[in-house]
């Protein structure tokens, strides 16, 4: 299994054969900034100044890596692209507040351009959209009521609001329309962040989603995670032949990789909103570990490394499938979907099912 490599400090990537040494900068603060780079030095991909103090090198070997995550101060040269354009390695550069801005995705060798005229094809035909954008919301919705389930849960104000998802479940099955689909959708989220006072065992301001910018210390995590789980399941489409461009739910065009939204429902419930139950279930994520800014709430560097760990530690976990009756990992499991939505484009399997917990 090939590994995610995420940079927090300030460091300097450079290569020797097949090999990759991260060597990071000692007592210095990470300056959050991302520029091009040249150097006479072929061998240094990710540089720094000469004098700079460096801790004791990490050794990668390029055939084990999945893909780059940046964060900290990133000196990228085009050594760097193509070393990682020649063993396909993508690169998912994030800014100082966890916030993504962007992708470098190496040419797909595997690409296929049947592929995507098929994903144009299913757009373009109004009902094969809706049905798959159905499909979708509705694992997503019985994702989230998989979180909801406790068989302690007595309390008849979150038993209400397990009701209403369910009604709004069913109101999704009868929908004609992508905007029906995206009015349901919203209220079952709505709804949803309602009953996370009864997850959370620690007192907390959350009462709702607010994106730009994240208020207190639930939406920070919310999106951070969320940030993550969008270059996970962008490696995913890539290597899988999907254009990331062409989507169901999200329309082309109102967002940078429609398909990865899209995908992006039926995993946020069981990846990113454990993560986050589970970091500040445990205090390993503590209220000091955030500061506010005129950009709103973010992590402070070393808890969003503790935060990153969890969630490769979710990715890593493996579940029994019950309709495939085998294990298998979460991050596995994103690839599946790929191929999954692949099979139905091609006409291999009658229905599309997303993957729904259980």
């Amino acid at each position: 299994m090939k590994n995610n490599i995420y940079i927090f400090s300030n460091s300097v990537l450079s290569r020797k054969d097949n090999s990759f040494t991260l060597h990071s900068l000692q007592d210095t603060e990470p300056q959050h900034k991302i520029d091009i780079y040249e150097t006479a030095d072929e061998n240094v991909i990710l540089p720094a100044k000469k004098d700079d103090v460096f801790d004791k090198p990490k050794h990668i070997p390029a055939e084990s890596i999945e893909a780059f995550y940046t964060f900290g101060e990133v000196r990228f040269n085009t050594q760097f692209f193509k070393i990682a354009s020649y063993y396909s390695i993508p690169v998912h550069i994030f800014n100082y507040y966890g916030n993504y801005v962007g992708s470098f995705l190496p040419v797909n060798n595997n690409s296929s351009g049947y592929i995507q005229l098929l994903q144009y094809e299913t757009y373009l035909s109004y009902n094969k959209r809706v049905f798959i954008a159905k499909s979708i919301l509705e694992s997503a919705v019985k994702n989230i009521l998989f979180n909801l389930k406790n068989p302690f849960a007595e309390d008849d104000a979150l038993l209400e609001q397990i009701s209403n998802i369910n009604s709004l479940l069913e109101q999704i099955h009868f929908a004609e329309t992508i905007s029906e689909l995206l009015g349901y959708e919203g209220n079952v989220r709505t709804i949803y962040y309602k009953t996370w006072p009864y997850l959370i065992k620690r007192e907390t301001d959350f009462y709702k989603r607010i994106k730009q910018p994240p208020i207190g210390i639930i939406n920070s995590l919310i999106s951070f995670g969320n940030s993550i789980l969008y270059g996970i399941i962008l490696n995913e489409i890539y290597r899988t032949r999907l254009n990331p461009f062409i989507g169901f739910i999200h329309e082309v065009g109102d967002n940078k990789q429609p398909l990865v939204y899209d995908i992006s429902e039926i995993f946020k419930p069981i990846i990113v909103d454990k993560v986050i139950f589970r970091v500040l279930n445990l205090n390993i994520i503590k209220d000091d570990d955030f500061q506010q800014t005129n950009e709103g709430f973010y992590l402070k560097d070393d808890p969003r490394k503790k935060f990153v760990e969890q969630f490769e530690n979710r990715l890593s976990t493996v579940i029994h499938h019950k309709r495939l009756n085998r294990r298998i990992s979460y991050r596995s499991l994103i690839r599946m979907e790929c191929y999954n939505l692949i099979n139905y484009l091609e006409g291999k399997i009658k229905n599309y099912e997303p993957y729904r917990a259980s």
